[in-house]
């Protein structure tokens, strides 16, 4: 099944399931789709772009599969949630995958000539070239790219500035990899200890994780994995965790019925007044009054 993405696609991958969601929203030059699935089994992708296509895994490993771009065999790497795959415009991406029942993917598409505003100041001949790549992990991309997806349902007027900056942050770092693939910021932490400490306190929201554990994960002292961290990601390691657990909970607030004290324990807070007082701090509104602002949530 072919499709030239010049208008919003029915589905970036094809195959039997069933839809169990899907949130759109598209800002100047830039269309994010948020899509979740369960009753899958082999899916099949055959898309020419015309856009940059940025392709997040929010839920569900995918094991196992083949890709070609523009003809030629790309191989296969095994990705789990967080993975990212991109593939700039003009480019055909063909092929198949299979792996978890339940999954979910954010799909990122951008004009070309809107990166050139971005970067360039719109003079595209001034950008390198990017070339695919499916399947790699980076934390300041992925941030960026839930930073996009946290703004689907989010109405706030700063959102259009905010997806800018998210996608400008995207494109920057994917020119940055592909042209200095190792380049790490001096006294930052190291592209893998990153992952590994961010898929950590990932698989463990719900733990109180200590900041040793965390450091030991990294192989430094907690000061010095402190200030790494924080040279990284612009924050501590508690105010990350924070951030990651408020955006748990959205995705609870809107795709589910649980109850918020319910979403509170779930999420690593130990009171729904703690988990009301953060959420507040750093969306700007109740859980209440968030869950409520989605259609067939209040």
């Amino acid at each position: 099944m072919n499709m030239a993405i010049s208008e919003p696609p029915p589905a970036f991958k094809v195959g039997d399931c069933r839809t169990i969601s899907r949130d759109k929203r598209s800002w100047h030059r830039l269309e994010a789709d948020l899509v979740r699935r369960s009753g899958l089994a082999k899916e099949e992708t055959a898309i020419t772009s015309s856009r940059h296509v940025v392709l997040l895994n929010v839920q569900g490993n995918c094991e196992r599969g083949e890709y070609f771009i523009d003809g030629r065999n790309a191989g296969f790497v095994p990705r789990k949630p967080g993975a990212i795959l991109f593939v700039p415009a003009g480019c055909s991406w063909r092929g198949w995958e299979a792996g978890a029942s339940t999954a979910a993917y954010l799909a990122i598409q951008v004009n070309p000539a809107h990166v050139a505003e971005l970067l360039a100041g719109g003079q595209l001949d001034a950008l390198p070239s990017l070339s695919p790549d499916l399947g790699f992990e980076d934390p300041i991309i992925l941030n960026a790219a839930r930073g996009i997806g946290a703004e689907i349902r989010d109405r706030n007027p700063l959102s259009a500035m905010l997806v800018e900056s998210y996608t400008a942050t995207i494109f920057a770092q994917l020119m940055r990899r592909q042209r200095y693939p190792a380049a790490v910021r001096k006294g930052g932490l190291a592209p893998m200890n990153l992952n590994r400490v961010i898929q950590r306190i990932d698989d463990d929201l719900t733990a109180d994780l200590s900041l040793l554990q965390l450091a030991d994960l990294a192989g430094l002292s907690v000061p010095h994995f402190c200030r790494a961290f924080r040279q990284t990601l612009g924050c501590p390691p508690y105010a990350f965790i924070i951030r990651r657990r408020i955006e748990r909970a959205k995705d609870f607030l809107c795709h589910s019925s649980m109850p918020v004290t319910d979403i509170a324990l779930s999420c690593g807070f130990s009171s729904s007044s703690h988990f009301s007082n953060a959420f507040r701090r750093e969306v700007g509104t109740t859980p209440v009054a968030y869950r409520g602002s989605w259609p067939g949530k209040a």
